[in-house]
């Protein structure tokens, strides 16, 4: 596996990058996505040090990103890796105590390639994204 990004849950796309901006200095941002299917918005900002960082905006109703926001935990949310081999990964992952908290679906920002998000006892969550 190979990191990818870090993922910040943010009420607003501009407010997050206004924010970050505070603190890093943007080398490269990719377009807004609007994934129907995952019930998010997001966009991928690149630092100046190659760091990729994702925010991501609540998009419709029963989405998986209001709730944190409202709580105000977990907002950075999640650390994703790239995986070249997806099903071995995953089974890895949950034999070294990982819970599946959702089952793997297409995403559109990574050209609908699976994705699956994943929880350990530290409550850490990570991402696997299935590599090209």
């Amino acid at each position: 596996m190979q990191f990818n990004h870090i993922g910040i849950f943010v009420n607003k796309i501009n407010e997050g990058i206004t924010e970050l901006k505070k603190f890093i200095r943007i080398k490269k941002k990719s377009k807004i996505i609007k994934d129907k299917n995952l019930k998010v918005k997001v966009i991928f900002i690149i630092d100046h040090d190659d760091i990729c960082y994702e925010l991501v905006e609540p998009f419709g109703k029963n989405n998986p990103v209001s709730k944190t926001l409202e709580k105000k935990v977990n907002i950075l949310n999640h650390l994703a890796y790239e995986s070249k081999n997806f099903k071995k990964d995953l089974n890895n992952l949950t034999k070294r105590g990982f819970r599946i908290i959702t089952k793997p679906v297409k995403a559109k920002a990574f050209n609908n390639r699976k994705v699956t998000f994943l929880i350990n006892n530290l409550n850490l969550i990570i991402e696997l994204i299935e590599s090209d």
